[in-house]
């Protein structure tokens, strides 16, 4: 019986009082996880550092582009503040300037440099219509399109997409595709009909299909006097009673009081 006991009495199972596996692993590697928390802390720090800077920077960037005044001032920003947003913007400010200088091709060199260089810019919507405006300016429609229709189909330029669409009729008619323009102009007055710009589609409709009479032969002075109704107006041709342009060209002209003559009591 004694030895039934002993047997009843052993423990079923030890339970290990020694580190556990994390607890290893820290010793093993507590130098190695203070130098990584020290990495850490000093990139947080230069991370806040630079973000500083960069405020900095930004803040005395805008201040000179708001001082600036004149091609040469502007200029400056961009060499002394590069990288920055105001030197981007002061870009676009250049363009304008060398084209109303007559410097074409300094203005759109401008734009091409800035849309490069600043693709976040908020402003590249503006400069890619600005820039496809002057090449179509300067008859490089090829291009112009490209542009126009990148302008259009970006949603970030929603507020310039009538513009663009109605200047890709424009060149479409100019090629002789009536029809396709037709169809960017009624997607400009369709689809931004709350658009300031959309008003103005409606007359490129209107002068879509319009073709100028041809030239004829006036009448003899005497013979186009004699034909003319009492009121003094001359009627439109056939071909133009339902031009666009027939309230500008179906207009009487302007009275003429004839001078009145001086009575017989008149000493002066």
């Amino acid at each position: 019986m004694a030895s039934s006991h002993a047997e009843d009495s052993r423990p079923i199972a030890e339970i290990s009082q020694g580190p556990s596996a994390f607890e290893s692993f820290l010793d093993r590697n507590q130098k190695l996880l203070l130098v990584l928390g020290i990495v850490l802390a000093l990139a947080v720090i230069a991370w806040v550092i630079m973000r500083g800077i960069q405020r900095s920077a930004e803040t005395n960037a805008g201040n000179a582009l708001a001082a600036a005044n004149g091609l040469a001032e502007l200029q400056d920003v961009v060499k002394e503040h590069p990288g920055t947003t105001a030197a981007g913007s002061a870009r676009i400010l250049i363009s304008e300037e060398q084209w109303r200088n007559g410097q074409q091709d300094a203005a759109i060199d401008t734009l091409r440099t800035f849309l490069a260089e600043s693709p976040e810019h908020p402003a590249v919507p503006s400069a890619r219509a600005s820039l496809a405006a002057r090449l179509m300016q300067q008859g490089k429609n090829e291009e112009a399109e490209t542009l126009f229709r990148q302008v259009s189909e970006d949603p970030a330029a929603r507020f310039l997409a009538p513009y663009a669409l109605t200047c890709l009729g424009d060149l479409a008619k100019a090629a002789g595709r009536v029809d396709e323009a037709g169809e960017f102009y009624q997607r400009a007055k369709n689809d931004f009909d709350s658009n300031p710009f959309s008003g103005s589609v409606q007359q490129h409709l209107d002068l879509l299909k319009f073709k100028l009479p041809e030239e004829i032969e006036p009448p003899p002075a005497e013979e186009a006097k004699e034909d003319l109704p009492e009121d003094g107006t001359a009627p439109l041709p056939d071909g133009l009673q339902d031009n666009p342009l027939r309230g500008i060209l179906d207009t009487a002209p302007p009275a003429v009081e004839e001078p009145a003559e001086p009575s017989d009591g008149d000493s002066n």
